[in-house]
């Protein structure tokens, strides 16, 4: 696996939010950060901490998202990932 991370925008994270499901505050929640600071992120008035970022992507990136950057950037969701994710979440997708 590549260490090089594809730069990320707030959009990115909006759209990865809605392919889960997520609002802001479970994400912020489940990255330990303030929802201020998603909230600031998706509207691009912000850009936060590279490990905050590294946090925000973790997360996402565990339930099944997945980062692209085709001709411009984008997301996608791993259906197989994020069921892997949820039935060792007890399967509990609320």
């Amino acid at each position: 696996m590549s260490t090089l991370k594809m730069h990320l925008v707030g959009k990115q994270i909006t759209a990865a939010r809605g392919l889960l499901g997520m609002s802001q505050s479970q994400l912020a929640e489940a990255a330990g950060v303030a929802e201020q600071t998603i909230i600031r992120f998706e509207k691009e008035q912000h850009e936060p901490r590279p490990e905050t970022i590294e946090a925000i992507r973790d997360v996402l990136e565990t339930r099944g998202i997945e980062f692209i950057n085709g001709i411009g950037p984008g997301v996608r969701l791993n259906l197989e990932k994020a069921g892997q994710f949820a039935r060792g979440a007890g399967g509990s997708a609320h």
